[in-house]
């Protein structure tokens, strides 16, 4: 399609939608973008190559697209919020969560450390602000406390993309620049 004709092609065009979001991290256009090709990534991948590298699928033990799919939601466990935004934003049916796009949530404004995301790999990263809006995923009072309940979309897309990364740095048959048309400008 155009110039987008391997999974490696792919996975660019998924950084390029992640790096366009996270200059825009309010919008909710650019965030849906980057989920339908993070989760459309596996389909590019299965097709292309995996449905035909037995080696690579005995080492996931997976057999066919479904089971690749299930591995995929073993070994990125944020990766079922993508599918369901996928799924959704292309069926239109609701979500398990909401999808929202906030400045502060009510809930928060009396917590300690509202704001904060103390579980975050770099220490505390703040998505709840009184500054420009962030879209937040909400997986309801029935989740637990402020930690559990709340993801920002931008660590749930960071996430993603990097087991991207890092799947095709360990599975990925070697880069061919005559395979691919973008390969120079493969990372």
């Amino acid at each position: 399609m155009f110039d987008i004709t391997t999974s490696r092609d792919f996975l660019a065009k998924l950084e390029g939608d992640f790096a366009d979001f996270m200059k825009e991290p309010g919008s909710g256009r650019l965030a849906l973008n980057c989920a339908v090709t993070a989760y459309q990534l596996h389909e590019w991948v299965w097709r292309e190559w995996l449905k035909n590298d037995k080696p690579t699928r005995q080492a996931l033990g997976i057999g066919n697209r479904r089971e690749f799919l299930a591995w995929i939601d073993r070994a990125c466990v944020w990766f079922i919020w993508i599918q369901e935004l996928a799924t959704g934003a292309k069926h239109s049916v609701p979500l398990s969560f909401k999808a929202r796009r906030v400045s502060l949530l009510p809930e928060a404004r009396n917590l300690p450390n509202a704001g904060a995301e103390d579980c975050h790999w770099d220490g505390p990263m703040p998505y709840l602000t009184d500054g420009p809006d962030v879209l937040l995923i909400d997986n309801g009072p029935e989740a637990g406390d402020v930690h559990d309940r709340y993801m920002p979309a931008a660590m749930l897309l960071e996430v993603v993309v990097r087991f991207w990364r890092e799947f095709f740095e360990k599975y990925a048959p070697p880069l061919h620049p005559e395979n691919s048309m973008n390969s120079a400008d493969t990372p």
